[in-house]
């Protein structure tokens, strides 16, 4: 969305001159690179100066069909653009509104496949241009909450993973792992996602694929689609090269799970998205209303890529049992071979005259390489199931990092959208408890049990996400940096709180003390079903505070790229390539540092917390 006003000139009129400068704000989402200061230039084009957009290449033209047009540096004065206006042969950008966003540009038409932008577009007035000391408290404003905000959490976060309450440490390290790996996942998806549809896809040969932009969807589709595959197939893959080291299989369980997932989730989306707008029309009839078919086509989706994982699920299984039967003959890394386990006709006495059996030992990979498949499921369609319910109220599917509408008026949409989020929450509350207490009676319920109740947590940990943002955004909405940086706190914090409530909880439930009465996963059926189900909810918590805090990553990002002239230049590849370093960058600490913790046993931890405090009676003992 767009509002247009002139800084010079001070008219607004379609028959007055163009004025030298044009300030562009309020563009959201998709369109947010057209927010700006643009200058009027020398550059013509169909009859009318250009306005230029300083340190980028993007321009505000007069297009081929007379109709003013954002366009990058290579369509100038062509139909194409990210958005453009309504009105034809407008004198000035300032009055051809309302402006709307391009999907299908096939006709000078602005109806169709045109897609409004719900928001004023005002005429040039003194008021509507930016204030200087304005933005520099915004700016000052964004500073504070951060460093505030960075600093509570890291002595909040500190606290935690130092507890001297074993289970509390514990979970703390599942949460903060769980944390880093989806934020390492989110920043590779979308540096890839945006260097390859921005810049390899759309780029003229040889420099890329020719292809229009902005891409269609059917070609977003697709390509989404490819990758989230190319994920599952990698997962046998290094998993059957792996299969020797533990380590290896650890972090291709947690990191492999985190990124098919937040694949998974861009691909549905898309899905959905074009679904639910564009082919659920094909069912509307005298015995369904557009509304009711495109709630049903919402939740379709839901069962299509629940029947898309089985799927891959029962390939991977065929795979595993026909490609990668035998072990690799180079396997990862270098010279890594099966141990042998050595047995004895004397109980495993090795003695002299003894005879010795060496038996080769059989790698359960595969264990891996299905939980990873488990929890990326759970995360795609927990995110689709919050998705389809909050549609049928809101009627929106703003997709991994778009928000809710938030209305201000009189007709209580707002009051009504509050009071459903509360009672969708309560809901699933109830059916989260419901799966639990069918589990302990059917003695666990197997994985179909574990998968159900832990895809309902992710629904709920999304909503609680979606009504975090959405009410934040509004008491912010004239800082949107701010609102994002307070979100991401707000998150955290609950996740936080959350984490301490439940280990209180299951302290009374289960009648433990801070000494664990049993080990990591590797002892099976002893970890109580309570147990478990708090460490799924660690994982569901991890995943909106990674994105909560991408949002904020990628913010700033922008704003880097954005003050460098070079980078400016070239903004998708600045922007995309520091993404992906700073996932790539991450991935070594967490990897030597937060994974092995998160997988420790609680009877290590104990040990540990008792070595601290002896060191600390020690230090507080010394006297110099």
């Amino acid at each position: 969305a767009c509002l247009v006003a002139v800084a010079l000139g001070g008219a607004g009129a379609d028959d007055a001159p163009q004025p030298a400068t044009v300030y562009v704000s309020g563009a959201l989402a998709s369109v947010a690179i057209a927010n700006g200061r643009y200058d009027l230039c020398a550059e013509f084009h169909n009859g009318k100066n250009c306005f230029k957009k300083a340190h980028t290449m993007l321009w505000l033209c007069m297009d081929e069909h007379s109709l003013w047009n954002f366009q990058p540096q290579g369509f100038l004065g062509k139909s194409q653009g990210i958005m453009v206006s309504t009105q034809k042969h407008s004198d000035s950008p300032v009055g051809a509104g309302p402006w709307r966003v391009w999907q299908e540009r096939t006709d000078a038409e602005t109806t169709g496949s045109w897609v409004a932008t719900h928001v004023l577009v005002q005429a040039a007035q003194e008021s509507a241009v930016p204030d200087l000391s304005s933005r520099e408290m915004k700016l000052r404003q964004t500073v504070a909450g951060m460093l505030f905000g960075a600093l509570l959490l890291a002595m909040l976060m500190l606290s935690l993973l130092k507890s001297t309450d074993v289970q509390i440490r514990s979970y703390a390290y599942k949460l903060v792992s769980s944390w880093i790996a989806f934020l390492i996942a989110f920043l590779l998806m979308q540096g890839t996602w945006d260097i390859l549809t921005q810049q390899i896809l759309p780029a003229p040969p040889p420099r890329g694929f020719g292809f229009e932009f902005p891409l269609k969807p059917g070609i977003k589709i697709v390509l989404s689609f490819v990758l989230f595959s190319l994920c599952q197939i990698f997962l046998n893959f290094f998993g059957w090269k792996c299969q020797w080291r533990v380590a290896r299989l650890m972090v291709l369980k947690t990191l492999g799970a985190c990124i098919t997932g937040v694949w998974g989730i861009c691909t549905f989306s898309i899905i959905m998205h074009e679904a639910v707008f564009e082919a659920s029309i094909q069912f509307e009839g005298p015995l369904m209303s557009r509304a009711h078919t495109r709630n049903l086509t919402c939740f379709g989706v839901v069962l299509f890529a629940w029947c898309t994982f089985a799927v891959y699920r029962w390939a991977s299984m065929g795979a595993r049992h026909e490609l990668f039967h035998n072990p690799p003959k180079y396997p990862w890394p270098a010279g890594s071979a099966p141990p042998a386990i050595v047995t004895s006709s004397r109980e495993g006495c090795l003695a002299i005259g003894s005879s010795v059996k060496h038996t080769e030992h059989k790698s359960d990979w595969g264990d891996y390489i299905d939980a990873a498949e488990d929890e990326s499921c759970q995360a795609t369609v927990g995110f689709l199931i919050a998705q389809a319910i909050m549609y049928c109220k809101t009627e929106e599917l703003p997709g991994l990092k778009g928000h809710y509408t938030h209305y201000n008026d009189e007709d209580g949409i707002q009051e009504k959208h509050v009071l459903f989020f509360t009672l969708t929450l309560i809901v699933l509350i109830a059916i989260f408890g419901i799966i639990l207490w069918v589990r302990s009676k059917k003695h666990d319920g197997g994985r179909p049990g574990k998968i159900a109740q832990r895809t309902v947590a992710m629904s709920i940990t999304w909503i609680g996400y979606r009504a975090s943002c959405w009410n934040t955004r509004s008491m912010f909405e004239n800082n949107r940096p701010l609102a994002l940086i307070v979100s991401a706190f707000i998150v955290s914090l609950s996740c936080f709180v959350i984490l301490i409530l439940f280990d209180r909880v299951l302290d009374k439930t289960l009648g433990r003390s801070s000494t664990p009465t049993w080990g990591s996963d590797g002892a099976g059926d002893t970890i109580p079903l309570a147990e478990k189900a708090m460490r799924g909810i660690n994982i569901c918590m991890g995943l909106v505070m990674a994105l909560a805090w991408e949002t904020n990553v990628e913010t700033s990002v922008m704003t880097v790229v954005r003050s460098q002239e070079f980078m400016a230049n070239h903004m998708v590849l600045s922007q995309s390539l520091i993404s992906i370093l700073l996932g790539v960058a991450m991935l070594f600490p967490w990897r030597r540092t937060l994974l092995p913790k998160s997988e420790m046993r609680e009877t290590t931890f104990e040990h540990e917390i008792k070595h601290e405090l002896l060191q600390l009676d020690k230090a507080e003992n010394f006297m110099p």
